[in-house]
Formats: structure tokens, sequence, C-alpha cells
């Protein structure tokens, strides 16, 4: 392979990175367009590297025990993007963040390795697909009725068992309970429950929250909440 055709891949290699990055870093998220540039570069040169590799023993009959296959290379640059990809995903109390991020970088990467290969026309419509789906989908995605994950906690002035009294008013919304935690404090005579649920986008937080503050000898509400794809 040439010095001209290794630089232009790279060079294509970056102008796409750029673009699937270009959305990442309006929306001010960790890997924007350095990071997804680096991805791609990366990818290239080493899918180029596996080619050249690979060439190198062409020369070998088919009766030798020295093999060469220039898809190794590519498939741990797979497999070991998958860690950049996990540091990109927060999980927070009530909500996941960064997976668009993270298959964002994957998606680099497989660009990357396609620009490597030769294939240049394939990835450069998959870095423009990408963009399309990153940036027009966030209206669409406004539209579409999601599920709402909330994690509650709720204090009361005594260790008395409300419990049954908890799942009675959430049985009422017809609401699932999906985790329930309980702690008592008999030095301060208080309590604490925290309780998560899956709320239907059917389903009227609001209408839940004032039936929760309904609750006998109840002192504070602390909720978190995010929304599931």
């Amino acid at each position: 392979m040439t010095i001209e055709l290794v630089l232009f891949r790279l060079t294509v290699a970056a102008a796409l990175g750029l673009i699937i990055g270009y959305e990442r870093e309006v929306r001010g998220r960790p890997a924007g367009l350095r990071t997804n540039i680096v991805v791609t570069l990366s990818s290239c040169l080493l899918m180029i590297l596996s080619l050249e590799l690979a060439s190198l023993f062409d020369n070998f009959d088919q009766e030798s025990i020295i093999r060469a296959d220039p898809g190794r290379i590519a498939s741990y640059a797979v497999a070991g993007i998958g860690f950049l990809g996990a540091g990109a995903i927060i999980k927070g109390q009530g909500a996941v963040r960064g997976l668009t991020t993270a298959a964002s970088l994957w998606a680099s990467n497989a660009v990357g390795l396609a620009v490597g290969a030769g294939f240049i026309l394939p990835a450069v419509l998959t870095a423009g697909l990408i963009l399309l789906t990153l940036l027009p989908m966030r209206w669409v995605t406004r539209y579409v009725p999601k599920g709402l994950d909330i994690r509650i906690v709720l204090d009361f002035n005594s260790c008395a068992d409300k419990m049954p009294e908890i799942r009675t008013l959430f049985s009422n919304f017809k609401i699932e309970i999906e985790d329930f935690d309980f702690d008592c404090r008999y030095s301060h005579q208080s309590s604490s429950y925290e309780v998560r649920i899956h709320l239907k986008y059917s389903q009227s937080w609001a209408e839940v929250l004032t039936a929760l503050r309904q609750l006998e000898g109840l002192t504070r509400i602390r909720w978190n909440e995010g929304y599931l794809a």
C-alpha cells in the first residue's frame, strides 16, 4: 500500500470521525469531536496495519505453519472499544446516561475499520446516516411515549409500619413497585422508605405525588426520575 493511499484513508477516517462527533460536541457530551476523530483514526490505522501484516505472508505456501488473519487485529479493535464505551455510560439514581455516546464511539470504530479496509463509500454513507440519526431524531423522540423510572424516598416522624399503606396507595394507581427498602432510626423515632417504581406514560406523577403527601406522619419526600428507552 502506497503512502499516498494510507494518508488518503487516514484523512477520510478523520473527516468521518469529525462528522460523527459533531452532534456529540454540540450537545456538550464528554466524547465529542476529538474523541471520535481519535477513534476513527486509530481504527483505520489498525485495519491498515492488519492488511499490511497479512500481505507480508503472501509468499508462504499452503503447507506453511505460519498463518496470517487480517481480521484478527480488527476484531480486537471492536472488542477494545467496548471499554471506552463503558466509560462513557453513567448510571445515576433513576437514569442511565451516555448510551448514545457509547454507541457513537462504537460506530466511529466501525467506520474507521471500514475506511482502513478500503470500503470508503460504505463508510461515508454510514457516517452520514449516523449524523442524520443523531440530529433529527432528537426532535422525533420528544413525541415518543416513554415510561418514567422514579426512585422515591419517604421520611416519617415515627417507626410505625407504613409499608402496607404505601403499597395500597401505589396499588390504587395500578403502579407496580420494583424495589422497596426500609430504614428505621429508633434513637430519633423516625423512618425512611425508599421505593422504586416505573410509571407508564399514561399515568400522572402529579396525582401520585399529591396522594403521597396525604400519608400520615410524612415529613419529607425526595425523588429522582429519569426516562428509560
